[in-house]
């Protein structure tokens, strides 16, 4: 059976271990690369889940050559927890795409694709469309014609949504697949290689009764 990497919180991420395991395939959560760096070969892909704010000032940002992390705006430290988490999560998906190995981002997940391909992100505009307080509330989507999304779900379908950051404008050969109604980026894919990610939860869907939400992780699993 194929192996997906998931790098954050063992306890946190039952809903993305749940998916992935019907989709079907083996999902296992590290806190950090310590292991994937000396093993590349065992997994097949990975998956970057949702989480915390990320700096804008990540943009391009290469842990890898042991450079200074980025500051806030104003010239404090992020918070450490989660900035090493985040560059542990940056590591990992540099060291996949450089196997060429399949990579999906959710929410959190898709903003450190766009910010590793030299994207930028920010606020979004419109907080009662993006951070809906009903658990699992969902807002329509429009797909882009001929893209992963549109084959799968056809040129609309509704996705939920918890975010306030969004992507401002996208990353190197990545291409926006999917807006909500005021325009903002919900879904991007790579023009080349095997990676995509979405600003909502396709992990939470079926919670709603949306069992098509599996075919994006059974998408994803077709690339292993």
């Amino acid at each position: 059976m194929k192996k997906v990497a998931i790098i954050g919180s063992p306890a946190l991420h039952k809903n993305y271990r749940t998916a992935l395991e019907k989709a079907p395939c083996k999902a296992v959560v590290f806190p950090d690369t310590s292991y994937i760096k000396k093993h590349p070969e065992a997994f097949d892909g990975l998956l970057l889940p949702g989480g915390g704010d990320v700096l804008s000032s990540l943009s391009g940002y290469a842990p890898f050559l042991d450079d200074p992390p980025p500051e806030k705006k104003d010239g404090s430290a992020a918070s450490v927890p989660e900035l090493q988490l985040t560059l542990e999560q940056l590591h990992a998906l540099h060291l996949f795409h450089q196997m060429n190995k399949p990579i999906f981002g959710i929410c959190k997940g898709m903003q450190l694709i766009n910010l590793y391909f030299r994207g930028t992100i920010r606020e979004v505009s419109h907080p009662h469309l993006h951070q809906i307080p009903e658990k699992d509330a969902c807002h329509p989507a429009d797909n882009e014609p001929g893209t992963l999304l549109h084959a799968l779900f056809g040129p609309h379908m509704l996705v939920n949504s918890n975010h306030h950051q969004c992507i401002r404008t996208p990353g190197q050969n990545l291409q926006i697949i999917q807006y909500a109604p005021d325009k903002t980026p919900e879904a991007v894919s790579h023009l080349s290689a095997p990676v995509f990610g979405t600003q909502w939860h396709p992990e939470r869907l079926p919670i709603t009764g949306r069992q098509d939400a599996m075919l994006l992780f059974q998408y994803f699993v077709s690339l292993l």
